[in-house]
């Protein structure tokens, strides 16, 4: 087919060529008329109108033949498949608009707005397009899912007004935000990203962005190599085209003083060649050899050349074409009208497309949003026990003659779209729908098929057991709709109410959300109750013309008529007995946390046979006596025998048992031939299912890991997150850490997690892909808690959880007036080894972890919440952030300057240096015990906090250390790392966080970014000062602690009564799960209290890690030249 489509081609591009040189050459340039004879003179002209009307009737049929591009079904096919690949644009990495990847030119690949923009315009100009225009049927239109829609837009407004993680700006976003693409419409985002643009304007143009090489005399090398991107700072090549740009863009906006403004610049810059007749726009103008310099020291001072001078370049036919279409609009020959016929500029509701089309096209968000809501029981049963609160729903036979397909099915009808065998083009991949593409009612072969959330499919994460979550859920996608709806007609929102909703706890919780929805409002988000039918003609209808009829006669496409729910109830009598227990949804007492966490652990059943593990799989009475696991019942009698214990513990030596089965076998190993349960697989599902009806959320999330459930929304939160200039690491404290830094797809995450999370720990499988999903929603909502966190390391932001869940629990305690010792003893308590046999590969486990994984996804979102707010605990006297050596002081109004000497003995040049000490903003530090401070450190440590000024602060050391600085093991050199990075490049950031990352102590880390920052506040105050070796930031922190030592009179012996310090507690103690070859100093003692003391106090740690940063800084070189009377005096 291809062949053919290019001999067609190929022969209308003949006959154009034909009528050019055979008609149109002839034709009268003003009358318009074609001549009798050729060959006559001008004056002799005589004109008939019948050999007119043919030679006009031939244009016109070349005309007709070359609108016809797509000419079968076939095509429309291909074209329909191509926009699959445009919806994915949003987390697809590329070249850019330049092809030269990222700012380094070194064959990187990174999400660029200008790409992500113009794909988002085409998939809003395709939709609904019947690319056969007037002639074509319902099998030619096209279609594009308006949740990728919205992924892509979401992500341009976040990345705006950047244009990459390595560009802060660049002039392909002239043609996003404006002509042609006019991608975005927000005037806030529009402004900022042209005011940021404006930055690369030039006399002769605009810069393509900061540093670029291309072009300018000293480019020697198609890729660059380290060190090279300096060289072209302030002598990039400035391109005309984008006053061409800014032309047309005026005109949309009705500016057309601005477009005169621009056209003037524009005017000398054109170029009249000698043996041509019209001018043209030159490509760029570049700055010569000889001039280098004095551009430099002079910004915009020389004279530029145009690329005509040279004779290898060639005409630039795009930059021509934009020149020529400004100047008609300045002509007046051209409308904007004319220019975007799709009306692209205006609002999307005034589009012609929008206007006349039968299918959902994007629109404008409308004035008045209601969102309509359809309620459906899974039985008549539970519809009755609804009906008792007055709560009104309908059972799937009740919506007839609608049908209901749950997201899955609605999917596998989307496959039959671009789907063609002759191409071999297997349709619309297996995406699952988003919350927009199931708010519409479908036509599908004469029926209208109504669709639920994916929410409430089955096969979904684990989610739907809590129902605090599920209602956070459904909250958080009626504001989704309420904000993202760009389609005609009002979103349809289907809650399907499940028996296992109402067994399950959270009964009460889910009766008092279904009926406040009477009041008509959710979260400020209004909506209306009422029957299906009634809601189609008002609702979105979306036609699935492309669904053969054939395949609508399959039993899968008939729609459910009864949900089976797994455990049911005859009456509402049986109710009350099966909801026991109600007292479970409060926190699980310590030694049933520990318990379980250790009895999930498939090493208990190691030394079993097959037969021994089948059979107490299979038991189907109470399996106490056959449990190889027992814990340890001293003094918890009564919490390990309880009902809910016994329950717990089952079911988590029942995973173990599966556990080990399906290590030794597989997944689909069969247990009991033809049986409803037969393979390991099915038990597993079973066993999940139980689990979270009682919320064992240890043993669910254990299931989900082994079983290999992934959640939907991965891959669009992870792009979320890298979107927001944060980074994610995926893997464990123990284990090896995979850094994210583009987006993935959803089959490429899940086997990033299988192959790093999973060896290690598999119940952090699925608390990782939860993290991944709070992260990205607590960004959205308010990015200022990330501020300070410049990679999202999964592993050791869990670390983080449970410190705050040990410090509120010690604090619960401490209240109740005891065990608050016990507590933080437990705190540290080792429980065992959860990952495979192999002692390499094993994690152990505070009570902090136990606890982490034993609670509900709602509740881990909220710790999640508290753990980053950075004040969760009262004992942390009122303070609302923890500490931050900011930057040093300044006439902005930084922290002031003690006058403290230190004297160091030793020196052959100074015996004194002054002006050293940060001072103490407040006195609250005096009153904070060593637990808090080093709480606090480990806790910074782990979630990666810095002070805003932190990677600032390593560049301008670095600028004072020609032999560079090591972070941890890491030697970070001057050079390459200062010619090819700013003070605020993103690349800086991930760099020192990938070498900070080799510190596996959260404590030390934060000593090490104090470090930083008190040689960072010397630097600055000090210009005369730099140093001549390697700075090593460890050696400043050791000389540091054998110091504070000294001055404390503290020992390696614990039990010297000289020691000055308050002993800290137990807490404060190597956790087990951080890894053991942390050599942070001989004397660990020392180092546990001086990490337990304050920084900003008297003696505080600021205080010794000045003094050995100055004892470093002797060593090195003074410049005392040009130091004025207001500088430190030396004595």
């Amino acid at each position: 087919m291809s062949i053919c489509l290019l001999n067609r081609a190929s022969v209308r591009v003949i006959y154009a060529f034909l009528v050019k040189d055979q008609l149109l050459k002839y034709q009268h340039p003003f009358s318009g008329l074609f001549p009798r004879r050729p060959e006559a003179l001008a004056h002799d002209c005589v004109a008939h109108v019948r050999d007119n009307v043919y030679c006009a009737t031939a244009i016109w049929a070349l005309h007709r033949s070359l609108q016809h591009i797509i000419h079968t079904k076939t095509e429309a096919a291909f074209i329909q498949n191509l926009i699959f690949y445009l919806e994915r644009a949003y987390r697809i990495p590329d070249y850019g608009m330049w092809e030269r990847g990222s700012k380094q030119n070194r064959d990187i690949t990174e999400l660029h707005a200008s790409s992500i923009g113009m794909a988002k315009a085409a998939l809003e100009s395709v939709t609904g397009f019947n690319i056969f225009g007037s002639e074509g049927d319902h099998t030619t239109v096209m279609f594009a899912d308006a949740d990728a829609h919205t992924r892509n837009s979401s992500i341009l407004s976040t990345l705006l007004p950047r244009e990459s993680a390595s560009k802060g700006t660049d002039a392909a976003l002239i043609a996003t935000i404006s002509w042609p693409a006019f991608a975005i419409h927000m005037p806030s985002i529009v402004e900022a990203t042209m005011e940021r643009v404006d930055v690369l304007k030039g006399t002769y143009g605009y810069k393509r962005f900061t540093r670029d090489g291309y072009a300018t005399v000293l480019e020697t090398n198609t890729l660059y190599s380290q060190g090279e991107l300096s060289k072209f700072r302030g002598i990039e090549s400035e391109w005309p085209m984008f006053f061409a740009y800014q032309v047309i863009g005026s005109f949309f906006n009705q500016q057309l003083e601005r477009a005169e403004q621009f056209a003037e610049l524009m005017e000398p810059l054109i170029v009249h060649p000698i043996s041509e007749k019209y001018p043209w726009l030159p490509k760029y103008y570049y700055v010569p050899e000889g001039s280098v310099d004095a551009e430099r020291e002079n910004p915009g001072s020389q004279a530029r050349r145009s690329n005509f001078k040279l004779r290898t370049e060639p005409r630039f036919l795009w930059g021509q074409a934009v020149y020529i279409i400004s100047q008609m609009l300045l002509k007046r020959v051209l409308t904007i009208h004319d220019l975007d016929p799709l009306g692209r500029h205006g609002p999307a509701n005034t589009r012609p497309m929008s206007l006349i089309s039968r299918y959902s096209t994007i629109t404008s968000r409308p004035a008045t949003m209601c969102i309509q809501m359809i309620l459906i029981a899974e039985s008549n049963r539970l519809q009755q026990i609804l009906a008792t609160y007055g709560i009104r729903t309908q059972t799937p036979v009740e919506i007839e003659p609608l049908k209901l397909w749950p997201p899955a099915t609605i999917v596998k009808a989307f496959a039959f779209m671009g789907f063609n065998k002759r191409l071999g083009l297997k349709g619309r991949p297996p995406r699952p729908l988003g919350c927009l593409g199931t708010s519409k009612f479908y036509r599908v072969c004469g029926s209208t098929v109504l669709v639920f959330s994916h929410l409430f499919e089955d096969e979904r994460f684990y989610f739907g057991y809590d129902i605090k979550a599920l209602i956070e859920e459904v909250k958080n996608d009626l504001i989704f709709l309420s904000k993202w709806w760009r389609m005609k007609g009002r979103p349809s929102y289907c809650f399907l109410v499940k028996e296992d909703m109402i067994i399950g706890h959270g009964r009460d919780e889910l009766i008092r959300f279904l009926v406040s929805l009477q009041s008509n409002s959710v979260d400020g988000v209004r909506i209306v109750l009422g029957r299906a039918q009634n809601f189609v003609a008002t609702g979105c209808i979306g036609h699935l013309d492309f669904f053969p009829d054939w395949a609508a006669q399959l039993e899968e496409f008939d729609g459910l008529k009864r949900l089976h729910g797994g455990r049911s109830f005859l009456s509402l009598s049986d109710l009350p007995r099966i909801l026991d227990d109600k007292n479970f949804d409060s926190l699980m007492p310590a030694p049933l946390v520990v318990a379980i966490t250790e009895a999930v652990n498939r090493r208990h059943f190691e030394n079993k046979s097959d037969d021994e593990i089948v059979a107490f799989v299979c038991h189907g009475g109470d399996r106490r006596e056959l449990w190889p696991y027992r814990p340890s019942m001293e003094g918890a009698e009564a919490v390990f025998e309880s009902a809910v214990a016994l329950r717990a513990l089952d079911y988590a030596q029942e995973v173990a048992a599966l556990h080990e089965l399906m290590h030794r076998r597989s997944l689909d190993y069969v247990l009991r031939p033809n049986e409803e349960l037969s393979t390991v697989r099915d038990f597993f599902t079973n066993l999940s299912r139980r689990a979270g009806l009682n919320q064992i959320w240890t043993v669910v999330r254990l299931t989900s890991a082994l079983l290999g459930n992934y959640v939907h929304s991965l891959a669009p939160s992870t792009s979320s997150i890298l979107v927001f200039g944060k980074q994610l690491t995926i893997g464990t404290v123990q284990g090896p850490e995979v850094n994210l830094d583009k987006p993935m797809n959803p089959r490429q995450l899940c086997d990033l997690l299988q192959d790093t999370v999973f060896p290690v720990n598999p119940l952090q499988v699925s608390l990782q892909q939860e993290l991944i999903l709070y992260v990205s929603a607590l960004l959205i909502k308010d990015k200022s808690l990330f501020k300070d966190i410049a990679i999202i390391r999964l592993g050791w932001f869990l670390e983080a959880m449970k410190l705050q869940l040990e410090a509120e629990e010690a604090q619960s305690e401490n209240k109740q007036g005891g065990g608050g010792d016990n507590i933080k003893g437990a705190g540290i308590r080792e429980v065992g080894k959860l990952g495979d046999a192999d002692e390499t590969s094993v994690e152990s486990r505070s009570l902090g972890a136990c606890r982490l994984y034993s609670l509900s996804p709602s509740s881990l979102k909220s710790l999640l919440y508290r753990t980053l707010c950075s004040n969760p605990v009262e004992h942390i006297h009122n303070s609302q952030k923890p500490w931050r050596c900011n930057a040093p002081p300044s006439r902005e109004g930084r922290v002031p300057f003690l006058n403290t000497a230190f004297t160091f003995h030793g020196s052959n040049e100074f015996q004194t240096i002054k002006w050293i000490v940060l001072e103490s903003p407040a006195s609250t530090d005096e009153n904070k015990s060593p637990e808090d401070v080093l709480y606090q450190r480990r806790l910074d440590g782990c979630l990666g906090r810095v002070p805003n000024t932190f990677y600032e602060s390593v560049y301008h050391i670095l600028e004072r250390a020609p032999c560079g600085v090591l972070i941890a093991s890491n030697l970070l050199p001057q050079n390459p790392t200062l010619t090819d990075m700013t003070p605020h490049d993103l690349n800086l950031v991930v760099k020192v966080e990938r070498m900070l990352g080799d510190i596996k102590d959260p404590a030390y880390r934060t000593l090490f970014v104090e470090t930083v920052m008190v040689i960072a506040v010397i630097l600055e105050r000090n210009q005369e000062l730099s140093f001549t070796e390697v700075v090593d930031f460890r050696l400043v922190i050791q000389n540091a602690i054998k110091d504070f030592a000294i001055t404390n009179h503290i020992t390696s012996n614990e039990d010297s009564r000289e020691n000055r310090l308050p002993t800290p507690t137990r807490r404060s103690k190597r956790r087990p799960s951080w890894p053991e070859n942390v050599a942070v100093t001989d004397n660990w003692e020392a180092y546990a209290r001086f990490a337990s003391t304050p920084a900003n106090i008297r003696l505080g740690t600021t205080s010794f890690l000045a003094k050995a940063s100055i004892a470093l800084l002797l060593h090195g070189t003074i410049n005392l030249s040009d130091v004025n009377k207001e500088a430190c005096c030396l004595s």
